[in-house]
């Protein structure tokens, strides 16, 4: 889970409709790998290389991020992801609170 340090934006949306979400995007220096042996080699083994993670908060209580959302190279990237996700909707909107990595 993210680590506050490393959270580069936050936002929020309604969980169906009703109960508010967070939603955060984390920088990390590490592209983390799968460790499944199974998996094609270029995606087993952690990489060093910029990337952003999108982190989900709890639905049952706020500040506790409990699923992960992906790793993507950019925050632009990152950003449209979250944006582009079914769902969302018009309750969907980024903190204005502005984050430095």
């Amino acid at each position: 889970m993210p680590s506050p340090e490393n959270i580069v934006k936050v936002g929020t949306f309604l969980y169906d409709d009703s109960v508010l979400r967070d939603v955060c995007i984390s920088f990390s220096p590490i592209r983390f790998g799968t460790g499944d042996y199974e998996d094609l080699p270029e995606i087993v083994e952690d990489v060093v290389v910029d990337t952003y993670y999108v982190f989900f908060g709890s639905t049952t209580g706020r500040g506790s991020y409990t699923a992960g959302g992906g790793g993507y190279p950019s925050l632009a990237e990152a950003v449209a992801n979250v944006e582009a996700r079914p769902g969302f909707g018009k309750t969907f909107q980024w903190s204005a609170q502005a984050y430095e990595i």
